[in-house]
């Protein structure tokens, strides 16, 4: 399923919503970012909300098929999400690389070009224990104080 307007490119200005959710913890962060279209695939990209991650940028890229989550700066990883697999990815951190392996019981997306709700949930594992359930849903909607 294409979504509509899937030949933009012009990027635009966005607010995000992060609403994370582990255990019995749920977390909820704003930012400010840009949206674009690129090769049939979506591109977000902001400046990391949570002070932890330093001076750290977040790319999230979508398409039809997958989800993937790119940090650089003081964080780097390279996360990828697809529904109903397991995939390997992992935290580069000061203190050395963290592997890990997610699998992703689903993605749910409620988008019109790129504007929206994008969810999904996954089981995170590093070095082959269960870390925890992890619920992301990303609230986009166009920044409209320009």
């Amino acid at each position: 399923m294409k979504e509509a307007g899937a030949t933009r490119t012009m990027k635009r200005a966005v607010n995000i919503r992060i609403e994370s959710k582990q255990a019995e913890q749920t977390q909820t962060q704003q930012a400010k970012g840009e949206l674009y279209e690129k090769n049939g695939a979506y591109y977000l990209r902001y400046a990391e909300p949570d002070g932890e991650m330093g001076q750290t940028t977040a790319t999230v890229k979508w398409d039809e098929t997958h989800i993937k989550v790119i940090r650089h700066g003081d964080v780097q990883s390279d996360l990828t999400f697809r529904s109903g697999v397991r995939t390997t990815g992992g935290f580069t951190l000061p203190q050395g690389r963290l592997e890990m392996e997610m699998y992703t019981h689903g993605i749910d997306r409620k988008l019109n070009e790129g504007l929206g709700s994008l969810a999904w949930s996954y089981d995170m594992y590093t070095g082959g224990a269960h870390v925890g359930r992890i619920r992301l849903r990303l609230m986009i909607e166009e920044d409209r104080s320009e």
